[in-house]
């Protein structure tokens, strides 16, 4: 029963975590322009087979096309189509969208837009006429951009520009959207511990070094110290201190909220009372809720005695 606690607060996190993997953050980005015909932006989510997606999609979207009565003829149209589920076709009025063209921005006109929406990417083309959208050329050169974007791909996110003259691909820039390199973290808090149904509190210092990816601080490895009061008679208090190694994983993509999820170890330092062995261990589930609240089920270890300990953190 003592156990309960840790063993549901686990439970939950893990629930949770395994929500917030499906959460879609744009990567990069590609702008490619095939003549005055067509302008395509792809906002990629997922690297994993990319143009295979991409291409299988598109392909089955053209087949549909080329056999449908239901495109209209004297209005501009917009097409939506989500692979495998649906189709949908709409009127609109005419737009007007910026194209890029030899390192400058050109206005031009298209009448049409077609949106694919997938779990690994999103696909806008702007074109005037349906044989433009459902050609083969518009396959192999969107292959071809696509290709040259994933053999430049790295960790920071990034807008790829392509123009195309005729089968040759004249321009390929990218720009860097994020430069956030690696960071280097110091931080502070305070916390309730609730030890062998004693509530204790404490404050701890810790320092971080942060690896990024796309701009996204995703593994962390750090060092920290928790200090414990624990308050005994006359309002006194003893004294112990915790150093801990840990590593954490951000598993949210968002860039603004993180969902820190990781493993910590720590050693008892600085003992006075008897709360503690003096070869205690420690081992926590460290959960970050957001920037400035943790929660950690934790685990006390030494020769004597093992007990399950839960400390709610607030950052600073």
């Amino acid at each position: 029963m003592k156990y309960l606690i840790p063993i549901a607060l686990t439970s939950l996190i893990a629930l949770y975590t395994s929500m917030t993997y499906a959460q879609e953050v744009q990567k990069d980005s590609i702008f490619v322009k095939i003549e005055d015909k067509l302008e395509i932006k792809v906002s990629i989510y997922d690297y994993s087979d990319l143009k295979s997606t991409i291409l299988k999609d598109l392909e089955e979207l053209q087949e549909i096309l080329k056999v449908t009565e239901d495109i209209p003829e004297d209005t501009p149209y917009s097409i939506t189509y989500k692979p495998n589920e649906k189709l949908t076709i709409n009127t609109k009025e005419t737009v007007e969208t910026v194209i890029w063209e030899n390192g400058k921005h050109m206005p031009y006109k298209f009448e049409n837009k077609c949106v694919i929406v997938s779990d690994k990417y999103q696909l806008k083309a702007y074109f005037n006429t349906l044989e433009d959208l459902t050609s083969e050329d518009l396959t192999a050169k969107l292959s071809e951009a696509v290709e040259a974007t994933i053999t430049n791909n790295n960790r920071y996110s990034k807008l790829f520009k392509y123009s195309f003259d005729k089968d040759s691909l004249i321009a390929s820039e990218n720009y860097g959207i994020g430069k956030r390199g690696h960071t280097l973290e110091l931080t502070g808090g305070v916390g309730a511990n609730l030890i062998k149904n004693e509530f204790v509190l404490d404050l701890s210092g810790q320092i971080a070094f942060n690896l990024n990816n796309k701009d996204i601080p995703k593994s962390s490895y750090y060092i920290s110290y928790n200090l414990l009061y624990d308050f005994v008679e006359n309002s006194s208090a003893d004294l112990n201190g915790f150093l801990n190694l840990g590593y954490r994983h951000n598993l949210s993509n968002s860039y603004n909220d993180t969902n820190w999820l990781g493993l910590e170890f720590g050693y008892l330092v600085n003992r006075n009372g008897n709360l503690f062995d003096e070869d205690t261990f420690r081992f926590g589930l460290n959960w970050d809720l957001g920037r400035s609240i943790s929660i950690a089920p934790q685990l006390y270890i030494s020769s004597e005695q093992t007990f399950p300990g839960l400390r709610i953190g607030i950052g600073f």
